[in-house]
């Protein structure tokens, strides 16, 4: 019998694929295979997920994987020793054929990597026209000719949606994404940029699932809806025709997933499509596809078991001329293999692209362009001519963020002086309520041209930095010294506070999602307030650029973290940015890895993070030779340049990245220069935060809750939680826990200050299952009151001794002064506080500033003293009905 590797992919995958989820664990029957593979790929070291946003590293999902694992390791080797059997030595004496070595132990890798060698149809296109009963439906069908993605493209119009400006239905094997694009009739002509809002929602229904909220609807989208809505957006804002100012919305949905794929590039890709074939003017197509990296093989559009292996998590969104925008995570990749990924990226993208210029060919519609003002015939000369010197100027001066934007911010004096003079000679009489707008566009314009000459002429920038040059930076760690870990990153203008936190598992993430449900052990929160660009504005939600540099930071830090069984605790950090002025998300970075480590995580590879700029002479034209790269960018030449390209890494590679660009592409050869300048500028970086923190702090804080890990049975788990919780709570109280965390799998993870009183609780864990101890600890005998009792019916006022979600205890009767006994303590249940209904007991004593309460005795119920405030307030109300 022969035997290969993928026999043994099949063979566990088949087997996995045959369960229930058991354990405890509801796995939809979309997702078996893919999670049978993920299990028999799963690693320590792992940087992607299905989803471009959350790292497998990081979330646990319902579901033992190690169990998984183990189950997909014991079916090889049953295959394996089967196989032996057929080849064991006959009687006579032959000798024992012997099994090749890699058989008994494949490589997991190897096994995903397989099913590249299947043929796959050539890379093309094609596109279907029919006449239907309700009109024509336009199909069009794209290969990507790419080793393990047999499944094509297919899009569809004029079924489903038509009332829209564009609707595009995108299928994928089984999956489904539904994208519509619309516009307003109107024009808004006071607002000076392409009013595009876009919406991406994974409903839960898609794979067979509902919501888990109350009422069962998909809400308000969640936090990988919110990052996939912006990869929808940032590529395709900028191809938008300038003077576009219709409200428009993209607007879309998965209507089915196969639990094979991510979503993120099949989604972003059905938004373009909608656009492209729509009346709004997105001249050129744009698509999106993700790259892999599994050993020394790139895999494009990689399955969630092939992503569950990667060190590369990458989206590239591109047209077929240039790249727009990337987006991803690495496992500290050098440089030179992020710019192989992003051109066999982008080579696909062409192939999306050729297809879908063919489809609009057919299926678009006439784009309008009749609301578009035409450029103003000698606008731009004239503003050059009048404020090219005092621009030169500008770009001389020194002093503070504040000081300089009073000159030349856009509501500056710079700005006010060129729209009084440009009004006096092109009107609002005579060009309309946009002639503002476009006076500032003009001198925008002018800017950005005068800082590019300043680059290209003396090689410096408008704050006089050399184009490769870093701001100044000051850091100071442990700042605040009741938080586990906090940093003051100081980069120029731009400041952040980062705190961490350590806790337990209780302080894990939940996630919930089309993929299945689970929690994130390590999770970054960034916050812009107003007040860090010296402005006020409402504060409350998050905001979604919020979301978004929170991500990119939190993906950054990631792979330097260490494994849970290395360092067991769950990790929150938040970024408070206090000061802006360019590339915060890349400050959040390095403030939040200079606190893990004052927190005394232990990082062994520090991360740092660069924002990079360019500089062209004409933004409408894509990258050239003439490009000038500038580093760590100003937030002025953030909005005034052409690109934001932010990297994070260590010094040896790359975790996280992120591009944007404002022209119409980025070469690869640009890019390949901007890498490098990166690379020079983040070990800089990093050799500033060194002197300031060279090691990660070699002892936890004192604040830290002290953890202990170990497990049980998975039969004892009853005993350990008991009935409705009782024992557990019980444990928790008596050993003066923090938490105690039970898992499916009998692992038991126990939290607290104290040492000695872990192992005491350890101890008596595993006594209790075993058969032996009380239940919920060892118990002594508590003192008893001894005094005269209280007599039933009376009122009596005593101090409060403890405050529960259930109720109040009352001392009624005090005891001995010199404390050998307790006093007599009774509980006013929480519906006996007030005549009316109290929702939160805390709150409402809280509210009512007091120490005391004034209760009646109402009843004893075996040796428990029952007492009402409700009895007393209703005896006062009466009583005074009864005087009137």
């Amino acid at each position: 019998m022969k035997f290969s590797y993928l026999h043994v992919a099949i063979t566990a995958i088949d087997l996995l694929s045959r369960g229930d989820g058991t354990n405890g664990f509801a796995v939809h029957p979309h997702h078996h295979k893919a999670a049978a593979a993920t299990a028999i790929t799963r690693s320590n070291r792992q940087i992607s997920s299905s989803s471009l946003f959350e790292s497998a590293a990081d979330i646990d999902v319902n579901g033992d994987e190690q169990a998984a694992a183990a189950t997909a390791t014991a079916t090889t080797a049953t295959a394996v020793e089967a196989d032996n059997k057929e080849t064991e030595p006959s009687s006579s004496g032959d000798e024992l054929e012997k099994v090749p070595e890699e058989l008994v132990e494949p490589d997991p890798n190897v096994l995903l990597l397989a099913s590249l060698t299947d043929p796959v149809p050539e890379a093309g296109h094609s596109v279907e026209s029919r006449e239907t009963k309700t009109g024509t439906i336009h199909t069009l069908t794209v290969h990507l000719g790419q080793p393990g993605h047999p499944d094509p493209l297919v899009f569809q119009t004029g079924r489903i949606g038509r009332q829209a400006a564009g609707a595009v239905v995108l299928t994928r094997g089984d999956s489904v994404v539904y994208s519509t694009c619309a516009r307003d009739n109107e024009p808004k002509s006071k607002i000076n940029f392409a009013p595009l809002s876009v919406e991406y929602q994974e409903r839960f229904s898609s794979a067979g699932m509902t919501s888990g909220g109350f009422n069962k609807r998909d809400g308000a989208p969640a936090e990988h809806e919110i990052l996939v809505s912006r990869i929808i957006d940032r590529p395709l804002r900028p191809l938008i025709c300038d003077g576009w100012k219709h409200e428009t919305q993209l607007l879309n949905w998965v209507m089915s997933y196969d639990g094979e794929r991510g979503l993120e590039a099949l989604g972003a890709t059905a938004a373009s499509a909608a656009m492209f074939i729509s009346d709004v003017p997105l001249m050129k197509s744009v698509a999106q596809v993700q790259v892999g990296l599994i050993d020394d093989t790139f895999i494009v559009n990689p399955t969630n078991a092939q992503m569950a292996a990667s060190r590369l998590n990458l989206i590239v969104a591109g047209t077929k001329d240039a790249v727009l925008m990337i987006e991803g995570a690495a496992d500290f990749l050098p440089e030179k293999t992020m710019i192989e990924a992003v051109s066999l990226g982008h080579s696909v993208i062409g192939t999306i692209c050729d297809g879908l210029d063919a489809f609009r060919a057919v299926a678009g519609k006439p784009k309008k362009l009749d609301t578009i003002p035409p450029p103003i015939d000698g606008l731009q000369d004239a503003v050059n001519t009048l404020m090219t010197e005092r621009v030169d100027a500008s770009m001389d001066m020194r002093g503070t963020k504040k000081e300089r934007e009073a000159e030349s911010g856009p509501d500056g004096e710079m700005y006010i002086y060129c729209v009084e003079e440009m009004l006096k000679k092109f009107t609002e009489e005579e060009y309309g309520p946009g002639i503002t707008n476009a006076i500032k566009a003009a001198l925008k314009k002018l800017v950005s041209n005068r800082m590019y000459n300043k680059a290209k002429t003396e090689f410096k920038r408008m704050d006089g930095r050399a184009l490769d040059e870093i701001r100044k930076i000051d850091i100071e760690a442990g700042m605040l010294p009741g938080v586990h870990g906090s940093a003051l990153f100081t980069r120029g203008e731009s400041q952040t506070i980062a705190t961490v936190t350590l806790g337990d598992k209780g302080m894990r993430k939940r996630m919930d999602n089309v993929v299945g449900k689970g929690f994130k052990r390590y999770y970054l929160q960034y916050s812009f307030p107003p007040s860090c660009i010296g402005e006020t504005g409402r504060v409350g939600g998050v905001k979604r650029r919020e979301v978004g540099h929170g991500n990119l930071a939190e993906r950054a830090i990631q792979p330097a973290l260490p494994t849970e069984d290395v360092f067991p605790y769950s990790l929150r950090v938040e970024s408070l940015i206090t000061e802006s002025h360019g590339s915060t998300s890349m400050a959040s970075v390095c403030g939040g890895c200079l606190a893990l480590m004052d927190a005394g995580v232990p990082i062994e590879r520090p991360i740092a993070g660069i924002a990079m700029g360019m500089l062209l002479e004409n933004n409408e034209y894509t990258s050239d030779d003439d490009a000038y790269v500038v580093s760590d960018i100003l937030g002025n030449e953030d909005a005034l340049g052409t690109m934001d390209f932010k990297v994070a890494g260590d010094k040896d590679g790359i975790t996280a990245f992120q591009l944007d660009i404002k022209c119409e592409g980025l070469s690869v050869k640009t890019m390949e220069r901007a890498l490098e300048q990166a690379r020079v500028g983040r070990l800089h970086i990093l050799g500033e935060m060194n002197k300031s923190v060279d090691k990660y702090r070699a002892e936890l804080p004192a604040t830290v809750p002290r953890m202990a890990t170990f497990s049980i049975e998975e039969s004892g788990i009853g005993k350990v939680i008991g009935p409705g919780g009782k024992t557990i709570r019980e444990i928790i109280e008596n050993f003066g826990l923090s938490n105690m965390d039970v898992g499916e799998d009998g692992t038991i993870q126990l939290s607290g200050f104290s040492t000695e009183k872990l192992t005491e609780a350890q101890e008596f864990v595993k006594k209790l299952v075993e058969g032996g101890g009380g239940r919920g600890g060892p118990r002594k005998d508590r003192p008893k009151y001894v005094g005269p009792d209280a007599v039933l019916g009376e009122t009596y006022t005593g101090k409060i001794t403890g405050i529960k979600q259930f109720g109040v205890f009352v001392e009624i009767l005090p005891g001995p002064e010199d404390g050998s006994s307790p006093g007599l303590e009774g509980l006013v249940h929480v519906s006996e506080l007030h005549t009316e209904r109290v929702r939160n007991c805390e709150g409402f004593l809280r509210a009512m500033n007091t120490e005391e309460l004034t209760v009646k005795y109402v009843g004893n119920d075996k040796g428990k003293i029952q007492l009402s405030r409700k009895a007393v307030l209703e005896a006062k109300l009466e009583a005074k009905e009864a005087t009137k």
